[in-house]
């Protein structure tokens, strides 16, 4: 067992859940009720909700996969870049945006889900 790996899949399990029950209430509930927005921008932003859902779904599984039953060198790679991706995209909209690092913290989930899959690569 690759315990930064596995430990991986634990982060990207949490915000798979804080998403789907907690983010959910927060930010998607008042989009969909938002009004003075165009019902297809509106189902299509809500549609990317549900995407980032599964991929953070799939995270998880991916994660668990590598770390429980059988080690992927390319699949750890694609796991741990799509969160890294994810944590730089959510920085460089808070430095582009000039929002407070809390006001938008996508990045503190994203984060540890790459800096263990880096961990994860280098003690395989």
């Amino acid at each position: 067992m690759n315990g930064f790996l596995f430990a991986a899949a634990i982060a990207s399990l949490l915000t798979f859940l804080l998403h789907l029950f907690v983010g959910g209430r927060g930010v998607a509930k008042p989009l969909l009720n938002a009004s003075g927005i165009e019902e297809v921008t509106k189902l299509t932003t809500y549609y990317c909700w549900h995407i980032v859902t599964v991929v953070l779904l799939i995270m998880t599984c991916a994660f668990a996969y590598v770390a429980l039953l059988q080690f992927d060198l390319p699949l750890t790679i694609v796991m741990t870049s799509m969160a890294g991706s994810c944590t730089l995209l959510s920085i460089g909209l808070i430095l582009v945006r000039k929002l407070k690092p809390l006001d938008y913290p996508q990045w503190i989930f994203f984060l540890p889900m790459t800096v263990l899959g880096v961990l994860g690569l280098l003690s395989a």
